[in-house]
């Protein structure tokens, strides 16, 4: 028969064990909210061992107008949830918990700037120039969701931009554009979970700029998505 003493270091022992499984430990409490820091990834070049992507450039001094950027989140409060799963053979969930979100408009902001990177001149908070010939375009943007999961030993994101264009001759379009992100979950913590959503956005707002950039040259806005 085992001791009290010996008992108490097999409890202490599969403690620690259980506390070293990615998705039990965890740095995120309810009551701690993301910083929401956008932070985008390295360019391709820089990446050379990622999968290819095609080069976005934005024509010659095309200039991005975002007059007004909005939070449209049905749920503002919350970007999320971790759940916390006993390490057995059917990963019994343990429990979940809410990720509070924090200012969503200024990361919306934060990465609509960085369109720099493909080569537009972008400005917010003013609208377009009154000149017709100039190579612009002008957009309305509201993040509709972001929202972080943790599943298994993976995180995943889901990010949606609606974006209202206006369009030569006083027309409007609107587009929405999805963008999901994946990573390992080492410790649910606060800094895995926005690398994840930055991954949603980035793959977001690339996609918006794919098709500013065909505004830009004089083409139509492509069709929505089926």
């Amino acid at each position: 028969m085992k001791s009290q003493a010996q008992r108490g270091g097999m409890a202490a022992a599969v403690l620690v064990a259980l506390c070293a499984v990615p998705g039990f430990a965890h740095a995120l409490s309810e009551s701690e909210p993301l910083d929401m820091v956008y932070e985008q990834a390295p360019e391709q070049e820089q990446r050379p061992n990622g999968p290819p992507v095609e080069l976005l450039r934005a024509p010659q001094g095309c200039t991005l107008y975002l007059p007004a950027i909005e939070d449209a989140r049905n749920n503002q409060l919350y970007a999320g949830n971790l759940t916390l799963m006993l390490p057995t053979v059917h990963a019994t969930p343990k429990a979940v918990e809410s990720l509070r979100s924090g200012d969503a408009g200024m990361w919306t902001r934060t990465a609509l700037l960085s369109t720099k990177r493909y080569g537009f001149q972008t400005v917010v908070g003013a609208p377009a120039a009154a000149s017709a010939s100039a190579r612009q375009v002008s957009a309305v943007v509201a993040l509709r969701l972001a929202h972080a999961w943790s599943a298994g030993l993976n995180l995943v994101s889901h990010v949606v931009l609606k974006v209202n264009y206006r369009l030569p001759g006083g027309e409007t379009a609107t587009r929405l554009y999805s963008g999901m992100g994946t990573r390992t979950n080492w410790a649910s913590g606060n800094g895995e979970f926005m690398a994840v959503l930055n991954l949603g956005m980035e793959e977001a707002v690339r996609s918006m700029a794919t098709d500013a950039a065909a505004l830009c040259e004089g083409k139509p806005l492509p069709a929505p998505a089926p």
